[in-house]
Parts: C-alpha cells; structure tokens; sequence
C-alpha cells in the first residue's frame, strides 16, 4: 500500500541540515522564503555536480527503422549526448493512435532490452517497466546508462569498479569537473528535448521512472530537470549512507567525509511539489527513508501537497513486487492525468 504519512515512531525524525532553516539560520514559514532558499540549494547543488563542456552540442538524434512489437512499435533510438557519442534509448509507442497527445515516462536503465521487454522471453518480467507502462497507454523512452555505453559490453562476471574503471577514467578525461549524476542530468534532459518534438506526447505529462541505479538516475534526474511531472524511484538508497553514492561513477569519495554536509532530502525539496513515489524493499531502502521524506514533507506542505510524496514498502528485498510496480502505475496515472 502506498503511505504518504509516517508510521508513528518516525514521524518527528528529519535528516539534517533542515530544509526549513536558511542559510542565515532563520526559520522558512512561507513558500516565498522557501522558493528564495530553493534557488541556493540548487545553485549549490549544481556548482558541486558541475556543468556540461559543451552546452551548444548540436540536438542530433538517429531514429532507426519502426519494429511491429504487436501491440506496440518499438524503435531504437540513438541521442547524442556528447561530441562523436550517441546514447542508445529505445522508445516504445503503442499501436493505436488517438487523436490527443499521450503522457511519457523517461526508464532509466542499465540497457534499454530488459526495461521494454526485448526479447519477450518473461526474464526479468516486474523489471519490463516500459513494455508494463506502454500496455496502459503511455509513450515510454528508455535510456541506458552512459557508463554501459562506455563499457559497450555484456554485463556480469566482474566487480562494477573493475567494468567501470575505463569508462570513469575516460569521462574524467572528457570533463574532469563533472559527476557522473551531473551527467545524468544532461542525458535526461535531452531525452525530454527529444520527446517534446514528438507530436502524439503530450509536453506537459512527462514522468521518469528508475529501479536501483535508475532509481539514482530517476532522483537527480527530476531534482535538475522541471519538466519531469512525477517520479518513481525503486530501491535506490534515497540517503548518501544507504547505497554506494561515494562511487567514482556517481558522486565520489568526498560524499563521505563529515564535512560535506549535502544529501538526498534537498534533492526531495527541489523536486517539490512535483509527484515522488519511493519503492522500498527493506534492501537499500525502507522505514529508515522515512526521515528524508518527512523533511521532504515539509516543503511539500508549504505547496498544500504533502501528501505528493509517498512510498510503498513491499519489504522483500532489492527487487520491487509486481504488487507494488502495478501500484506505482496506478499512482502514476493518478498524477498525470489530464
């Protein structure tokens, strides 16, 4: 079931520095003072994860020939994404054609064939987020992750920082100041810039959606980019302690000294009032995210729309139920619709 209210024993518990406390130290009691402390986290959140080397690259994208999927065309598609580098997505549409434009979701992912279904063998069925959202009508544009772009080769067998040791030292090269979430950023961006060309999706009901990594990519990707409406997010490890942001692939190893006094719970505020779901497992996340979303929370109540922000607890592990993937649909069609 999805909760937007704590359990009693976390409902008092934040996650410091409070997000309802400038940076003079003065209690935020309107939205106004709130919006004013906004612009800071972001403008600070945006100088840490750094800027994109070439912010005029060209919007060239490669759309390879439609494949009749049955009840959907499928089509690969390749965005570039950096100077000589296309990223592969693969966007799912379904057959039948209305008149008025349909909501997206942006699934990011690790390859773009597990999350739309390719090849339809049932592997991996409750991780088909794409093929699962188009069956109920949505535009879906999945999105490797860049890294496996780098890498371009099958998964497993090695540690991620033994697979990912070239591609860290090759972005490092490329842009020495950026973060791997940074770049994730940009990525997304540019797929909803390749979207908003597209007639039959409506601009104003684009959604991303991520399980585990693309739970990670999913949070940053809404925290920096306004045009995404609503956010699913599985499994990521919503606070810096929880999962392994301190990766060279991610964020860095400065995530963990005390003095870096940033986490997840701002990235929550930049989001808002904008739809969160978080999937839990009790595996990298569960009844102790409570305290990031209920600092969270508190922004969302200056918007009047607290209750925005939920989770659905399955408490089996890592990997999400069908139970609540089916209710994070639901949910995301409450948020979208028109």
């Amino acid at each position: 079931m999805i909760h937007s209210l704590s359990p009693p024993e976390y409902r008092r518990m934040r996650v410091e520095p409070s997000l309802l406390v400038n940076a003079d130290g003065r209690r935020i009691e309107s939205l106004e003072a709130w919006e004013e402390e906004r612009g800071r986290l972001e403008a600070d959140w945006r100088a840490y994860l750094g800027a994109s080397p070439f912010p005029d690259l060209e919007h060239n994208v490669q759309e390879h020939d439609e494949e009749d999927l049955g009840e959907h065309i499928g089509r690969r598609v390749n965005i570039q994404t950096e100077p000589g580098y296309f990223e592969e997505c693969y966007l799912l549409v379904p057959k039948e054609r209305r008149a008025e434009p349909r909501p997206a979701v942006v699934i990011f992912y690790y390859d773009v064939e597990t999350p739309a279904g390719l090849p339809r063998d049932g592997a991996a069925e409750v991780r088909q987020f794409a093929r699962h959202l188009t069956d109920r009508g949505y535009v879906t544009l999945t999105q490797r992750w860049f890294h496996e772009g780098y890498v371009n080769r099958p998964r497993g067998g090695q540690s991620l920082q033994a697979r990912y040791s070239e591609s860290v030292a090759r972005f490092q090269r490329l842009a020495p100041n950026w973060k791997g979430l940074g770049r994730v950023v940009w990525d997304a961006t540019r797929c909803v810039d390749y979207l908003s060309t597209l007639e039959y999706v409506d601009q104003n009901r684009i959604a991303c959606m991520g399980h585990s990594l693309g739970g990670k990519m999913s949070l940053y990707a809404a925290a920096f980019e306004s045009r995404f409406k609503a956010v699913i997010a599985s499994d990521l490890g919503i606070g810096l302690p929880f999962s392994n942001w301190e990766a060279p692939w991610y964020l860095g190893p400065e995530v963990q000294e005390s003095s870096f006094t940033r986490d997840h719970h701002q990235l929550l505020g930049l989001i808002a009032p904008r739809p969160f779901l978080l999937i839990a497992g009790e595996s990298s996340d569960g009844e102790r995210s409570w305290p990031y979303l209920n600092s969270a929370q508190d922004v969302y109540r200056l918007y009047g729309n607290e209750s925005a922000i939920a989770m659905f607890n399955h408490g089996t592990g890592h990997t999400p139920t069908q139970e609540s993937i089916d209710a994070a649909y639901a949910w995301l069609d409450e948020q979208l619709a028109p």
